[in-house]
């Protein structure tokens, strides 16, 4: 069975991202009939400015802070290619507004929230990629270290999951979410190790097919009980010194 989440992108300039991820993906093959099933990753090894230009992605992920400025760190990438070219913050005017008619302004950290882009903006920026979609994702209220959160990337993760996972329910046709582009989450400004971030990305994936009902048992989470509940923490857990 293929699974339901998206194709993911993950963009990184540094390699020793792709290569601590690789080593914690489950293998390709064989694929157990008992296992879960997982999603296409693509490593890109690049700038976001050196995307090729034929790449498809239908939602953009920004590790932005809580009050969903765009303008530091990857997010600043964003606007400059999402953003018409010569208004530079109004992208950010866009989700902030988004933010505040829907969470007061404040989205909490290792929460997500799916943003449509104005169709107005695409023939005025530089998205060749066909997205329709920012999805939020902050990973600290504000820009500074996130080490302390020890799941902040399994929860943000996670949150994506979930959204991306509702919206599609839903969606009508050409409005479904069929790839994500995202960065290593919490690894620039918040310090996050590469090996938690990977173990984390990874986990939180397996967990979201699991609680679903894929894989051994197909039961999902519906009512799990607290021995369940507390292997599943262990399992986070386990993340956190690394």
């Amino acid at each position: 069975m293929p699974s339901s989440i998206p194709h993911i992108h993950l963009l990184s300039m540094d390699p020793t991202f792709g290569t601590t991820l690789q080593a914690h993906l489950p293998p390709s093959s064989p694929i157990s009939t008992t296992s879960p099933p997982f999603p296409t990753i693509t490593i890109h090894p690049c700038a976001l400015s050196s995307l090729p230009p034929t790449t498809t992605v239908t939602a953009i992920v920004s590790p932005a802070n809580s009050h969903g400025r765009l303008d530091g760190g990857f997010d600043d990438a964003i606007s400059r290619f999402f953003s018409p070219k010569d208004d530079y913050m109004a992208l950010t005017r866009h989700a902030q507004a988004h933010l505040y008619r829907t969470w007061r302004g404040y989205l909490p950290p290792g929460h997500c929230d799916l943003i449509p882009i104005p169709g107005d903006f695409a023939a005025r920026s530089k998205n060749t990629f066909g997205t329709k979609f920012l999805a939020l994702c902050p990973t600290m209220r504000v820009p500074r270290d996130a080490r302390w959160d020890r799941e902040i990337v399994y929860n943000c993760v996670w949150s994506l999951l979930c959204a991306v996972e509702r919206h599609n329910r839903v969606a009508g046709d050409g409005e479904r979410i069929e790839s994500l582009l995202m960065t290593p989450l919490a690894t620039g400004c918040g310090g996050v190790s590469e090996e938690r971030w990977a173990r984390q990305f990874v986990l939180a994936i397996r967990h979201f097919e699991l609680a679903g009902g894929a894989g051994e048992g197909d039961g999902g989470w519906e009512g799990l009980d607290l021995v369940q509940a507390s292997e599943v923490a262990r399992e986070v857990e386990e993340t956190w010194a690394v």
